[in-house]
């Protein structure tokens, strides 16, 4: 019987290796080949569940989540069907969140009350102000979604006359419900919590890049000028890559809330049939994906003018974020390992959960420092609540420390294990010694301050010269793929991907299977 488990043991350990592999292919794949947005969910559908990890002590927990749902920042250039009074949510205008993203949130909140408090018993079950400690950006949106999220975690949870006041004292005071702070600061300066924040250096980056190869490429593309002058015509705005979102934001928000904005029946359609007409909406979420991919430095891998692009712009767009939960965590471990000490703090003694309520630009850039965005979302942003989780353990026996990730994608997912892909970890394990943390803080994080970071200017000078799309003959014609042939344009992104990563995708698929191989 023995030999039969050891057998059996064998055939689970390699079905477990040959499922990684696969996955780890499903990811790359995608990667590679530019998904479509309506399929690139494929990725994270592929991920294994999460599993509780055997031995293993939960010591701290971090999150960093999207906003919920929301309102539109602003009405669409020249075509203002729906201005600032037509929002009444969120308690009225632009940019604020709705009772469907306070929902999200809620839940979300709900989620990790049974990961942390029920499943773990890791938080108390009801609010510990030493326990936990929320920050938000200085925005409506992120600190409301803050409040919800807190909400769910602790709200019918509550001590009566500890957490909130008994009905005798105040009997309108709204049933269970446990006020929570959630913190913020000047969002001028939040680099932190706010990526797109002021920041001249990241000018001079972005500048860089411009002149890059795959930027020029990019932006001389000749549907990417087609549709550029079909929307300015459009709009009678002058519409670039780099304003795009004000005009396919807004309608992607209209489009989530025409009932209430029309109270008609109309589809979002038919307001912007313009918009709607052929691979228009296909091309327009392309050009912004590979734009947020420059932005993120995702795009210039090799670097630009003898510096590392990609390094550059990610100590700046999530250096900071990065440092900030290392510091967090070494913080913890410290007042683990000697609480009576002087370099253990009285903030870290019993802290154990530290939440950033943010931005979809956050979460990307952290996702992207890390190494795993190409793989879990590689195509466009993450999606409205999506959240990472990042776990420190310690093992029962050798007291070694280590690190997990977790993803959510969205309102319906629950939370699943990226870790296997952040860069320095190994793909088959749920689970990465600290000192890969470690590495990427070595490698990512300001040596001083992300501000000072800022104000300091690169080495190298980039050129004054800045690329000018091809434009052609004014036409007021859609855009559309070539007439010689019938393929979409999203067939034909995916086409150009493809064969410009053909070497690339041939090289790591075979490196895949090889590894499979190996462990089978």
């Amino acid at each position: 019987s023995r030999i039969h488990s050891h057998n059996f043991a064998r055939s689970i350990a390699s079905l477990t290796a040959l499922s990684m592999g696969l996955i780890l292919l499903v990811a790359i794949t995608g990667a590679v080949c530019a998904l479509p947005r309506s399929v690139r969910r494929a990725n994270y559908d592929a991920l294994p569940e999460d599993v509780n990890e055997p031995n293993m002590d939960l010591i701290f927990a971090s999150a960093i989540w999207r906003h919920g749902d929301r309102a539109a920042e602003a009405a669409v250039p020249g075509r203002e069907q729906f201005d600032e009074d037509a929002w009444n949510f969120g308690g009225g205008g632009y940019g604020e969140l709705s009772p469907e993203g306070m929902s999200m949130h809620f839940n979300l909140g709900r989620r990790i009350r049974k990961r942390y408090m029920v499943n773990r018993q890791f938080l108390s079950s009801a609010y510990n102000a030493k326990e936990i400690y929320v920050r938000s950006t200085d925005y409506n949106r992120t600190l409301i979604s803050a409040y919800s999220n807190v909400a769910g975690m602790y709200s019918g949870f509550g001590v009566q006359g500890a957490n909130f006041p008994s009905p005798d004292a105040v009997p309108d005071w709204p049933a269970g419900y446990v006020p929570i702070p959630v913190h913020t600061v000047d969002i001028k300066t939040d680099l932190i919590g706010h990526p797109d924040s002021p920041c001249a250096r990241q000018d001079q980056l972005y500048e860089l890049v411009k002149q890059s190869n795959e930027y020029h490429t990019y932006i001389n593309d000749p549907q990417v000028s087609k549709v550029l002058k079909y929307l300015s015509e459009e709009t009678s705005k002058e519409v670039t890559i780099h304003n795009m979102y004000d005009t396919q934001n807004p309608i992607f928000c209209e489009g989530i809330h025409i009932d209430e904005l029309s109270q008609t029946g109309a589809n979002i359609e038919d307001f912007y049939p313009w918009f709607y007409t052929g691979d228009v909406p296909t091309w327009v979420d392309w050009i912004m994906d590979k734009d947020e991919d420059f932005t993120n430095g995702i795009a210039n891998p090799v670097g630009v003018n003898g510096i590392d692009v990609a390094v550059e712009i990610g100590k700046i767009r999530s250096g900071d974020t990065l440092k900030m939960l290392a510091g967090n965590v070494h913080g913890v471990l410290q007042c683990r390992d000697a609480p009576d000490a002087t370099a253990c703090r009285h903030f870290y003694k019993k802290l154990r959960y530290y939440a950033l309520s943010a931005h979809d630009t956050t979460v990307s850039a952290f996702l992207t420092i890390l190494g795993v965005k190409k793989y879990i979302i590689p195509e466009g942003y993450p999606n409205y609540s999506a959240a990472v989780l990042v776990e420190v353990y310690e093992d029962n026996g050798t007291k070694q420390r280590f690190f997990k990730v977790l993803y959510h994608a969205d309102k319906d997912s629950d939370f699943k294990p990226i870790t296997t892909f952040v860069r320095g970890c190994d793909f088959k394990s749920n689970l990465c010694p600290i000192a890969v943390l470690d590495d990427l803080v070595k490698k990512y994080a300001p040596e001083t301050d992300v501000v000072t970071l800022c104000n300091t200017p690169l080495d190298v000078s980039p050129p004054t010269t800045t690329v000018i799309p091809v434009t052609g003959p004014a036409t007021t014609s859609i855009p559309t793929t070539t007439t010689t042939t019938t393929k979409t344009v999203a067939s034909t992104i995916q086409q150009k991907d493809t064969t410009t990563s053909s070497g690339t995708s041939i090289s790591i698929i075979s490196t895949i299977f090889f590894i499979v191989f190996v462990f089978l």
